[in-house]
């Protein structure tokens, strides 16, 4: 996450202060894995794996869309795709790279639920 923060010039609040220090980033990587797979868990007995599919990829969608957005009104993206494209067309090309990550996510996340 720190290499893609800093090859796309990625800034916020969030990036800055938790992600470009490593322990940060450990601390929040192992807390957020504990904190995803119980509430996984507590929807998987509650409502259901259809139901916790739906979840899994609403949440991932989110976060990588937000991520794809941002790079995609970076000056490195920008120049690499070309000068000329509308920011919409930018967007929209991100906005298909998150889906495609998004959907093999949720399959892969599905495998091995499924195998539980």
């Amino acid at each position: 996450m720190k290499m893609i923060s800093d090859l796309f010039e990625l800034k916020g609040f969030f990036i800055t202060n938790i992600l470009r220090k490593k322990k940060n980033c450990l601390i929040f990587i192992l807390v957020f894995s504990i904190f995803y797979i119980l509430c996984s868990m507590i929807i998987f007995n509650m409502l259901g794996i259809s139901n916790l599919q739906i979840l899994n990829f609403l949440f991932s969608f989110l976060i990588i869309f937000e991520v794809c957005i941002k790079i995609s009104q970076s000056d490195r993206f920008i120049s690499w795709i070309g000068d000329s494209l509308d920011k919409t067309i930018r967007i929209f090309i991100m906005f298909i790279i998150s889906l495609n990550c998004t959907y093999f996510f949720t399959r892969l996340t599905l495998q091995v639920i499924e195998t539980y």
